[in-house]
């Protein structure tokens, strides 16, 4: 099966290394066997109706003004999207915008900013990650296919299980299955043969980087 991604304006809204998530989106995607294209939507431009996932990052102060008058048209037809089925994924600044949209049910409002390492659950599973924040938007929500969250940077990166539960569920929707559950599903997420050894090691790896930040959350 073949997803395509479109990340909005991902020239502007890579503060935190936020476009990571969706190349190791593309990755994981390949490993169990199914194809993925990752494409930019600058502004300008808009997004192609057959979109099955659609990432918004995180960008500074100027970057989000820069961006205004093309960010509400594109916001408009995302929800259009959303609403037909699209997945939706927002990270950090990205996300408090799209609860700003309606995309996400709450309002925003300012708090003191808090900046650490965090540990959350979700969903049966537990995510980490670097929380810098002024609002009180949830650390972490999913609403079927759209998924927000104010940890920052390459959430996929540290959080792989989480990612193989989101990718999952796109899948089974487009392949109009019956719920698979939160878990990563074998049927979809089994790495294909010779690349078994790319998805333990890779997950060695975040195992090491989760011991030292749960560590650093935990201070």
């Amino acid at each position: 099966m073949k997803l395509k991604i479109a990340s909005l304006f991902p020239e502007h809204l890579d503060l935190n290394g936020d476009q990571g998530n969706m190349k190791v989106a593309v990755k994981r995607l390949e490993w169990f066997g199914h194809e993925a294209s990752l494409y930019a939507v600058s502004k300008g431009e808009s997004i192609p109706p057959d979109t099955d996932l659609i990432f918004l990052g995180h960008g500074s102060l100027a970057a989000w003004a820069d961006l205004e008058e093309h960010l509400h048209l594109l916001l408009a037809h995302t929800k259009q999207l959303i609403a037909g089925g699209t997945a939706f994924m927002a990270v950090a600044s990205g996300y408090e915008r799209a609860i700003q949209f309606g995309i996400f049910p709450q309002n925003l409002k300012r708090v003191e900013r808090v900046s650490k390492f965090h540990i959350e659950e979700s969903h049966g599973l537990e995510v980490l990650g670097y929380l810098n924040a002024a609002t009180d938007a949830p650390v972490i929500q999913k609403n079927a296919l759209v998924l927000g969250t104010q940890l920052h940077g390459p959430f996929f990166a540290k959080n792989p299980e989480y990612a193989d539960m989101y990718l999952s569920k796109i899948l089974s929707t487009k392949l109009n299955l019956a719920s698979l559950g939160e878990a990563p599903t074998e049927s979809l997420m089994t790495p294909t043969t010779g690349l078994k050894h790319n998805v333990d090691r890779v997950a060695d790896i975040v195992k090491a980087v989760r011991d030292l930040e749960k560590d650093l959350a935990s201070e």
